[in-house]
């Protein structure tokens, strides 16, 4: 923890005396500063950039939900285990039988894509923490 801070008040001396430096190169006319209006052109089109926000925020919105399922299974596993061991009367009155759902998969689209791999996924890491507990 104190090498933390004395890296961070380290660098923030460092960050002030380049600062510093650079303001005093201004003042004393070392370095010229020039206004080009030069013509931005973008070398990366609209469509590029949609694709690539849209697969960023994929894998972040994939990572959120599951890091949160990931816990919630974690923590339904441990209760359901509680339950068995320590009040063995709850278990038989929340006993439920499995339904398993269809999934049409006709016309993937970029969401439904997205949405086919994170229950893969949730899949996955449900047997990971079974396996594990």
């Amino acid at each position: 923890m104190i090498l933390n801070v004395v890296i961070f008040f380290v660098s923030l001396i460092a960050l002030f005396l380049m600062l510093s430096f650079q303001v005093w190169r201004i003042k004393n006319n070392k370095v010229i500063i020039t206004k080009e209006n030069e013509n931005f052109e973008s070398k990366i089109s609209f469509r590029h950039l949609e694709k690539i926000m849209l697969y960023l925020a994929k894998h972040i919105i994939q990572w959120i939900v599951l890091v949160l399922v990931k816990y919630w299974f974690i923590f339904i596993t441990k209760s359901k285990k509680f339950i068995d061991d320590k009040i063995p009367k709850i278990k038989k009155m929340l006993g439920r039988d499995n339904e398993e759902g269809s999934v049409n998969l006709k016309r993937n689209s970029f969401v439904r894509r997205a949405i086919l791999e994170s229950k893969v996924k949730i899949k996955k890491m449900k047997e990971k923490i079974q396996e594990e507990i």
